[in-house]
């Protein structure tokens, strides 16, 4: 039974099939931010598999620690159920830990501290909105490859967390910028106590997929004019966009695209090997720094 699971296949989705690549975190995360935003007709579009049931999508992607599975349906009527007991942002947090290969103590502790009490193994979480309802699985890999002790920094995450930073945060600081939590991203990101003057600033660079990315964050006064530099004033969403396509290593055309789609002017040549996304919203100012390495 265990191997019969583990060798399923996704069918073909018109989405992969466009992009000439096969599902990965990438399309869970973009299904889940499509629920946040009540956008269940995209998913159909995006994601029902030609020739399917036009009622359900199974997705299953083998991870460094984990095989997951994310199962969205379509009932004929609004379901209510205990069975229900997160809801799409953190889903899409698990995921992100998950494909980052975070410590499984350190996954099951956040899930917990949701109140959630989804056993060991496997990670069960489920949410419903509307009549639409998705559960993700994740059944850890046996045994449960080791993880070499890697060194971190200082930041308050890092010491809580006993990880590096890592893409995880990137993405989390892209979210709290556009939360305005300001505050929750100094609490969480700035190294040491800072000299005068300077207590606004937080500076963080990762290897995501073949890119080193620096991210830089200010405080800004928002009495003044700013200008953003060339290719313009990146949204969240594209910049997210761009981290994820880059952390699953997808092709340079579909992270031009991205770009492209929004009115940027980056060019191939960039992307093959540096360019910048800068982003002012609300009090801050973001900057991600892309150079690709190798």
């Amino acid at each position: 039974m265990e191997r019969k699971r583990r060798s399923a296949k996704t069918s073909v989705c018109p989405v992969c099939q466009k992009e000439n690549r096969a599902v990965d975190g990438f399309d869970f995360i973009a299904i889940l931010g499509l629920m946040k935003e009540f956008n269940w007709q995209e998913i159909w579009r995006r994601y029902l598999p030609v020739g399917g049931r036009a009622d359900t999508i199974s997705m299953y992607v083998a991870a460094e620690r984990y095989f997951t599975e994310l199962h969205v349906q379509k009932m004929e009527r609004i379901i209510l159920s205990e069975k229900f007991n997160t809801n799409p942002f953190f889903m899409q947090q698990v995921i992100q830990r998950i494909t980052a290969s975070h410590d499984h103590d350190l996954i099951m502790d956040k899930i917990r501290q949701q109140g959630i009490d989804t056993g060991d193994n496997p990670i069960s979480l489920s949410c419903s909105m509307g009549n639409i309802i998705i559960d993700l699985i994740a059944n850890k890999n046996h045994p449960l490859p080791e993880i070499p002790e890697r060194s971190h920094g200082s930041t308050r995450i890092e010491v809580v967390e006993k990880r590096p930073i890592d893409i995880y945060d990137i993405s989390s600081t892209l979210y709290l910028c556009q939360q305005n939590r300001s505050d929750a991203i100094l609490k969480r990101y700035r190294d040491s106590e800072p000299a005068s003057g300077e207590n606004s600033v937080i500076s963080l660079t990762v290897r995501v997929g073949d890119y080193d990315v620096h991210l830089t964050f200010r405080c800004v006064a928002t009495d003044r004019q700013i200008i953003i530099p060339p290719p313009g004033n990146a949204s969240v969403f594209t910049m997210h966009q761009v981290l994820q396509r880059m952390n699953f290593r997808h092709s340079s055309h579909l992270v031009l695209e991205e770009l492209t789609n929004v009115g940027l002017s980056i060019t191939l040549d960039q992307i093959a090997t540096e360019f910048r996304l800068s982003r002012i919203i609300n009090n801050t100012e973001l900057e991600l720094h892309f150079r690709r390495v190798g």
